[in-house]
């Protein structure tokens, strides 16, 4: 049997060049971590007390007042929450998602929406969207149980931290920010900027257990989520954090504040962005630029470039010839376009760099030399009324489509349950390609049909899934797996 763990149940490991996806695996822990970790399985602790013990080292070493290890950054959106909505009294903790005769409502600025603010509605909550800061004092006319914040995406709104800070706090009003996919700094600039609390994955830049998060800022409101989450049983006892979990945060977090050298890292992920470079540069037709961090971002990428007419394929279809390679390369579907695709070196293991070169240039390679295919025509019209049936795991649901046709260009409506709103797509000979969008609170439910056309009947597979304004590549679009279809002419 094969030692890699993988390999033997028939799984293929990939490079990732995707930086710290939890699709992907996050990231690969540090070695002092796996270390940790090891040692903590071997005896016994009482988790309040190994808690409470993590959260002063904790605090002594990023700054913070107080913090927790949570099983995730979700779940510390979600016992943040409910900290700020139920504190720790039992009569509301035991009681929700319900809030009935609670204080329940969540500011959110609109442009700072994120698919994980569903943690937030889990509660119970209902989230109130702002643009502005008179929407933001007409909000508060009511009572608010507390505003979230989507750090990366703060700068798109007007009303700043600061602003919203000066308001809230007078009122006893906790900000909590979600900072998951940024670099942990000591001192916090959120906290040091007005919030009371600030989420942190433990499983991405900071390389320990990938199912940990951090959750810091406000003593008893740190208290109070640890209270909301296992091991006590409240609305996150499913949100099982382990012994291990938090000596893996622990002894990642001595490493980032001690050890690491950022401009050893920067050399690296120079380093293999040039040696990509230098293997593309090998064929004609392809370039390629090194995108400086921005933002709150601290990692560079590199941008691919190639000519569409040497080398016919977009973006998502050489990841997907780079994927099927040997080895396998991950490239990132949310940066692809018509004639190029990014690569973050952030995960790049000593000597993948060149590898994720060839790989791209085999793809382009292969691309370049296979026949094009003839462009065919549509041989049938599907234009007209359709009830559509779609099968799914556990269920169905039927759409009524008004379709229309132009040569092979499809375009209607489709309606059913909850969901509805226009279609797009094509049909190629007897093949037909479509699919459904709409938006739901922050993201973008997303049904993509491919099927056949026979004796009038339209059948095949649905892709389901969602994206997010910060996530919208294949990956997300088809998260949910698939269901089978099948539709049929009305009058």
């Amino acid at each position: 049997m094969s030692t890699n763990p993988y390999l033997a149940l028939g799984v293929r490991p990939f490079i990732n060049c995707c930086s710290v996806r939890t699709m992907h695996g996050g990231s690969l822990m540090l070695p002092q971590v796996r270390a940790a970790v090891d040692a903590a399985s071997q005896q016994f602790v009482n988790l309040d007390e190994l808690m409470a013990a993590a959260s002063k080292r904790i605090a002594e070493l990023t700054g913070a007042e107080s913090g927790i290890v949570t099983c995730g950054s979700a779940a510390a959106v979600a016992l943040g929450t409910a900290a700020c909505v139920a504190g720790n009294d039992p009569v509301k903790m035991l009681r929700l998602p319900f809030t009935d005769g609670m204080v329940n409502r969540v500011i959110i600025p609109a442009k700072q929406r994120f698919a994980y603010d569903q943690a937030v509605r889990m509660c119970g909550c209902t989230i109130v969207e702002i643009e502005t800061r008179a929407d933001l004092d007409e909000a508060l006319r009511q009572p608010v149980a507390l505003v979230v914040l989507l750090g990366k995406q703060e700068h798109l709104t007007s009303v700043r931290l600061e602003e919203i800070a000066s308001v809230c706090k007078p009122r006893g009003i906790p900000i909590m920010v979600d900072a998951a996919s940024e670099h942990i700094e000591r001192p916090s600039p959120w906290l040091a900027r007005g919030a009371d609390l600030v989420i942190y994955s433990g499983g991405k830049f900071l390389r320990g257990p990938q199912t940990s998060g951090l959750l810091l800022g406000n003593k008893k409101l740190v208290e109070a989520a640890w209270r909301n989450g296992s091991p006590h049983q409240a609305l996150g006892r499913p949100m099982k954090v382990s012994k291990e979990d938090i000596i893996g945060v622990l002894a990642a977090l001595e490493h980032w504040f001690g050890e690491r050298d950022p401009a050893a890292e920067r050399a690296r992920w120079d380093a293999d962005c040039a040696a990509i470079a230098r293997r593309i540069a090998q064929i004609p037709g392809v370039t390629s630029e090194v995108l400086e961090p921005a933002g709150v971002d601290r990692v560079p990428r590199l941008k691919i470039v190639w000519d569409r007419e040497r080398y016919p394929l977009d973006g998502l279809a050489l990841r997907q010839r780079a994927l099927d390679g040997e080895p396998r390369v991950m490239l990132d579907d949310n940066s692809a376009t018509e004639n190029s695709i990014a690569v973050d070196p952030f995960q790049l293991q000593p000597g993948e760099a060149e590898q994720v070169g060839d790989a791209v240039v085999a793809a382009l390679l292969v691309s370049a030399q296979a026949e094009r295919a003839p462009a065919s025509s549509p041989a049938l019209t599907v234009a007209g009324n359709w009830e559509l049936r779609v099968e799914f795991l556990q269920g169905a649901r039927v759409h009524r489509l008004a379709l229309e046709q132009q040569g092979g260009a499809l375009t209607g409506q489709q309606k059913s349950a909850q969901f509805d709103g226009p279609v797009s797509g094509a049909i190629d000979a007897d093949v037909v390609r479509f699919s459904f969008e709409q938006r739901y609170e922050a993201s973008r439910l997303s049904y993509r049909f491919e099927g056949q056309v026979t004796d009038g009947v339209m059948a095949g597979t649905v892709a389901l899934g969602a994206a997010s304004d910060q996530n919208g590549g294949i990956v997300n679009r088809s998260q949910f797996g698939t269901g089978a279809w099948q539709a049929k002419r009305v009058a």
